[in-house]
């Protein structure tokens, strides 16, 4: 076993001292220009090193002996987008993408927490692999049908309401899954848990609050509630489930969904939104025209194609851990994999703002081929003889690839769409999204009775399609 203590340590002290620095940079500059505009953290960065803090900047010439090495200068530079929060946003939507971020992550974590132990909780209720399968990816089918709906819905009556609606079912269904008598009850309970179709509604509600420049930034640290949702149920669900049993997972959703609606409630202010079709002309927005935009329709089809393999990577990933990798090790795994997505998710945030959001996502299906050519191989003899390491760099790049394109897509899409209609536009591609889930799941516990082979191609056509459909996309 490789020992990434030390590793994981050094990483995590550059970027507590870069935050530090950043922290302070931004402050006294700040200070100094009181009374003029707000400036951007990452200007401030990208132009004063802490060498010189708040001096005028050197010539280059006099620059060179000092640049840091390339890792760092990159590693700094992407963290540093932590902190553009602080200075490009209002408070109006600082507080909205932190509330819809905790909303979010509260959500998903009931969600994250019983991923690692799904299986295991399904083969109590049945010895059906493909049944499981279809249990684990039933979520995604009611809430990708319902996407759509709630977009719709959230652009006339309003983003908030929608938001509670959607946590309150959620809530139910976890209830409900934490008591199956058999496994078509479990489904069933899948089922109304999905019904609870929150992303389109809480995407749209970024979009009204934040200017179109800022806004892959912002949805970045939605992403990222995610990321850190998954790290931290993954982590704690088997914990749990081994105190108290793998009902007190679901139970522990319910109990979830319920904190983030009272939240949601309290904390979230909608922002003032211009006035819809319904409102100027009596009719609703039309989702023809969305659904007859080609960049809109490729954006669908790869963010179904990241959930078909997100959904089939989480369905196997745990599986093969457990097989390979002590519990109590289980979060060497998970530090690696949680450092890579943050810092590839808002490097990846950054570069779409600037207009490099096709080239990312084509290297981002990359690396997940990589990732799935890794893990699923009939003759990966790597993961027998290295399995720590064959985990951890497939996790990473997984993880590194799944988080460059969540912010990118959501904001690719509302650039592509009139804002009258992003709650439409984001809810067809939700919707797509979940029912790449679905697929995925289902997909995972069929052809886990055939073989790893099979699962390899699926994921390595699903990969290569989205790169071809990324590099034909016209939105940048």
């Amino acid at each position: 076993m490789i020992p990434l203590h030390p590793w994981c340590s050094a990483i995590v002290m550059v970027v507590v001292a870069r935050i530090t620095s950043i922290t302070a940079t931004a402050r006294l500059e700040a200070d100094r220009q009181a009374g003029s505009n707000r400036l951007n953290a990452t200007s401030i960065i990208t132009t004063v090193s802490p060498a010189w803090s708040l001096r005028e900047r050197p010539p280059l010439n006099s620059m060179t002996p000092f640049r840091r090495p390339a890792m760092i200068r990159y590693l700094s530079q992407t963290i540093e987008s932590v902190h553009t929060m602080r200075t490009t946003f209002s408070f109006d939507q600082k507080r909205t993408i932190a509330t819809l971020s905790a909303a979010i992550a509260i959500r998903m974590l009931g969600i994250f927490l019983v991923l690692p132990v799904f299986t295991l909780y399904g083969e109590r209720l049945t010895d059906s692999r493909p049944l499981i399968g279809l249990a684990f990816g039933s979520y995604g089918l009611t809430n990708a049908m319902l996407q759509i709906p709630f977009g719709r819905l959230s652009d006339r009556f309003g983003r908030k309401p929608l938001l509670l609606i959607s946590l309150a079912l959620h809530g139910v269904g976890s209830v409900l899954a934490a008591v199956p008598p058999n496994i078509f009850a479990l489904i069933a309970a899948r089922l109304i848990q999905g019904t609870g179709a929150l992303s389109s509604v809480a995407f749209a509600l970024v979009a009204d609050s934040v200017d179109e420049k800022n806004r892959a930034t912002a949805m970045a640290f939605l992403g990222a509630s995610i990321g850190l949702s998954f790290v931290g149920g993954v982590l704690v669900g088997p914990i749990i489930a081994d105190l108290s049993g793998y009902a007190s997972l679901f139970w522990l959703s319910g109990l979830l969904s319920l904190l983030a609606a009272v939240y949601v409630a309290v904390a979230v202010k909608e922002p003032p939104r211009e006035p819809t079709t319904t409102d100027v002309a009596g009719a609703r927005p039309s989702i023809s025209s969305v659904l007859t935009n080609p960049d809109i329709v490729k954006l669908d089809i790869c963010g179904f194609l990241m959930s078909f393999f997100m959904s089939s990577f989480f369905f196997y990933f745990p599986l093969l851990a457990r097989q390979h990798v002590p519990l109590q090790s289980y979060y060497l795994l998970l530090g690696p994999m949680l450092l890579t997505g943050i810092i590839v998710m808002f490097g990846a945030s950054r570069a779409s703002d600037k207009g490099w959001a096709k080239t990312a996502g084509v290297a981002s299906f990359i690396v997940l081929s990589i990732s799935g050519w890794l893990l699923f191989r009939d003759n990966g003899l790597e993961l027998q003889i290295h399995p720590f390491t064959v985990l951890t760099i497939a996790g990473m790049l997984f993880f590194g690839g799944f988080s460059s394109l969540e912010p990118i897509l959501p904001s690719l899409i509302t650039k592509a769409s009139p804002k009258t209609a992003y709650g439409t536009a984001l809810g067809t591609y939700s919707s797509l999204q979940f029912l790449g889930s679905f697929a995925g799941g289902a997909a995972a516990g069929f052809l886990s009775t055939l073989g790893m082979g099979y699962i390899l191609i699926a994921l390595l056509i699903a990969t290569v399609s989205g790169m071809l459909l990324m590099a034909t996309i016209r939105t940048v």
